[in-house]
């Protein structure tokens, strides 16, 4: 098997399985979107292809053996259309799947219908609650011509993939209507760019999420897929290929992306957490106040940091260990090294405790010795690894409470105008807030005004949920505080939304203080204005950032570098650094590189981000303690959640970050170069 095919399926694997659990559900046949351009490149004709030899083999129809592969479903000349077709329907499988053309004009409609339909399955007068008379004969009847218009409205869909039977509309519908529940589950968006860009929509996810499926999203797939369809648009004479187009499938770049979505959850999440816990208490200097017996008096003194407990579950976590090298995380010389040794959980704060200022700096050390340095506290840090919290709660994973919390209002083609408006407060909480793209403002479309959001809230009795700080990152993905499971938190995105978009892998802070950072640091890479992940060359390109703002860049960088800060200076004024990202995945780096730089972010590294626009954080005027009272004051700019223009996501060259007694070595990812994940994990 091709390794770009085992990356696939590796892939797959992960997604499905471990982040969003669709083998979990009970009571229904979960059923699996796999939704695909028309004329889709070679990323996404071989991301698909192990999608579906992965749940294939799930369900017993493949060889467990990864050296038997048969023939992509999708050829790999370029004119390539992607088949229409469902499988498992007529087994006993555990999971099936269809395979799905995006169109813009019908999609949400005929996945609404998908949901009515398959719902009605199983038995389908026992369901018709709708119908004025459902237990006698009349509402049988009635029960099952309303199935059997849904299922003609859908035969295009649900089309056997082997289809060389004359007649195979009855039997299907006959062993729809009298098999087992079925429920419509997952959607996985393999999209050469971004599908909501064709809808009128802000985010296409919100509408699925609202409708209670698990979505996984892969998106700004043709920028990495340009080298092979080049490689085989050099091999294809019309629609006949070579014999040796198959090495376009090993294409580095192919295999690095596919590779480090199949970085596991539980791994994502052990690494995420312990890093994000550490920097939480190693950002502010704490005291414990403690009254004397006879209740006068207050005994105030310093709060000892101490290891969070996630830093010590780490340890127990052995997935780390065919990643990361011994001494990847370190405290006070302790390595993580394989052996916890339990303890004091420092991210539980005491209740009596009191922030007193800035705790102990975070220095990132670049391989050439330059330092950047924050010294004046961190914003509480956020983690999007890929493990959702509702995916592993019992009542998400039972048919009847996911019928109750998920109903079908109705299956009739719906107003694809319609914004996010329709969905709950929750989503359009979520929908004001705008993504950035590495470079300027892009275009989007069905997003709530300001004054029309805070009307439909009034309307419906809710509060602004963009307040809280938690919504989605500027790469378009769910995220948490670091201190959650996301459960306790509101909003759909953020505690009861399953999915989001691969690869993951980050920690997510900035400065609170943003004229707190200062020094110098070595960037190795940056987005081209076309938006491609770009080495800087010869060298690495020295940034000189004084009170938060980039002063002075070396003279040797490259001129497109430079021509991004001046059109940050020249909008903004000043060009201010904002996001501070630590990617976690072994699978990207300097000598894995993908051209999408939101995937790129994953890299187990650091990454900043130029320009004033972040609007995970709004800044606040000073920082303050539960009771109120002002701990710190901050010198820097107050910027509101949509100030500025530009989110330009820059690569360090970065070998550690140190933080108090608290290092992350970056030199210790990817025991071996070569390592690649299992592909048919259990």
């Amino acid at each position: 098997m091709s390794s770009a095919l085992q990356a696939a399926r590796s892939c797959a694997n992960t997604i499905l399985w471990q982040s969003l659990r669709i083998d979990a559900f009970q009571g229904a046949t979960p059923h699996v979107l796999l939704v695909v351009d028309h004329t889709p490149c070679t990323l996404q004709k071989v991301l698909l292809e192990g999608y579906i030899q992965e749940l294939n083999r799930f369900n017993g129809e493949a060889p467990e053996a990864p050296n038997v592969v048969g023939p992509l479903r999708v050829g790999l000349h370029s004119s390539a259309k992607t088949p229409c077709f469902s499988k498992g329907f007529k087994s006993n499988w555990r999971v099936t799947y269809g395979v799905l053309p995006f169109k813009a004009d019908r999609f949400l409609d005929d996945v609404r219908t998908l949901q009515a339909f398959l719902r009605l399955c199983g038995h389908p007068s026992d369901k018709a609650s709708s119908e004025s008379v459902t237990g006698d004969a009349d509402g049988s009847v009635k029960a099952r011509e309303k199935m059997r218009q849904m299922f003609d409205s859908l035969s295009w869909l649900l089309t056997p993939e082997e289809r060389g039977e004359m007649e195979w509309e009855d039997p299907l519908f006959e062993r729809l209507c009298n098999g087992s529940d079925r429920e419509l589950l997952g959607c996985i968006l393999i999209q050469r760019n971004a599908f909501q860009n064709e809808l009128d929509k802000y985010r296409l996810r919100l509408d699925l999420f609202n409708m209670g499926l698990r979505v996984a999203e892969h998106n700004h797939l043709e920028i990495m897929s340009a080298s092979a369809d080049d490689v085989l648009a050099s091999k294809c004479d019309g629609d006949s290929i070579s014999d040796d187009t198959n090495c376009c499938l090993d294409n580095d770049e192919l295999v690095h992306y596919m590779r480090s979505c199949s970085f596991k959850p539980d791994v994502a999440e052990a690494i995420g957490r312990a890093i994000a816990d550490s920097i939480d208490v190693w950002s502010w200097s704490r005291k414990i106040s403690r009254k004397e017996e006879n209740g006068e008096g207050n005994d105030c003194r310093p709060l000892q940091v101490v290891p969070p407990a996630s830093f010590q579950s780490a340890l127990s976590n052995e997935g780390l260990w065919s990643l990361y090298s011994s001494g990847v995380l370190t405290w006070k010389g302790r390595a993580l090294d394989g052996e916890g040794d339990g303890g004091t959980d420092g991210s539980v704060v005491p209740e009596t405790s009191f922030i007193t200022g800035p705790g102990a700096p975070l220095r990132i050390i670049c391989c050439t010795g330059q330092v950047l340095t924050y010294d004046g506290g961190m914003e509480d840090c956020l983690l999007n690894t890929g493990y959702y919290a509702a995916a592993h709660a019992s009542e998400r994973n039972m048919v009847q409470n996911h019928r109750l919390r998920f109903a079908v209002h109705h299956a009739e083609p719906s107003n694809q105008g319609e914004n996010a408006a329709t969905a709950g407060a929750e989503e359009a909480a979520a929908a004001t807030l705008l993504p950035m793209d590495g470079v300027g403002d892009t275009g989007r479309h069905g997003r709530l005004k300001k004054k029309e959001y805070l009307a439909m809230l009034k309307l419906k009795g809710a509060k602004d949920s963009t307040k809280c700080g938690l919504s989605h990152s500027c790469e378009e993905d769910v995220v948490r505080a670091s201190g959650t499971d996301g459960s306790n938190v509101a909003g759909a995105c953020v505690g009861s939304s399953i999915g989001g978009t691969f690869p993951v892998g980050e920690v997510i802070s900035e400065s609170f203080d943003l004229s707190k950072l200062n020094g110098t640091c070595d960037v190795f890479a940056y987005p081209s204005l076309s938006k491609a992940v770009t080495m800087a060359q010869p060298k690495p390109a020295t940034l000189t950032i004084v009170k938060g703002v980039v002063t002075d860049i070396s003279p040797d960088a490259p001129d497109e570098l430079v021509e991004l800060i001046e059109l940050v200076r020249q909008t903004e004024g000043s060009c201010y650094v904002r996001e501070l990202g630590i990617g976690l995945s072994p699978y990207l780096g300097r000598d894995r590189v993908v051209s999408d730089v939101t995937a790129f972010e994953r890299q187990f590294g650091v990454h900043l981000s130029l320009g004033q626009r972040h609007p995970l954080f709004v800044k606040q005027s000073s920082k303050r303690n539960a009771d109120g009272s002002v701990a710190v004051s901050v010198d820097g700019p107050v910027l509101k959640r949509r100030a500025g223009k530009y989110h330009i996501d820059v690569f360090l060259d970065a070998a550690r970050l140190e933080m108090g007694d608290f290092t992350v070595d970056f030199t210790k990812g990817l025991v071996s170069s070569s390592a690649a994940p299992a592909a048919f994990a259990g």
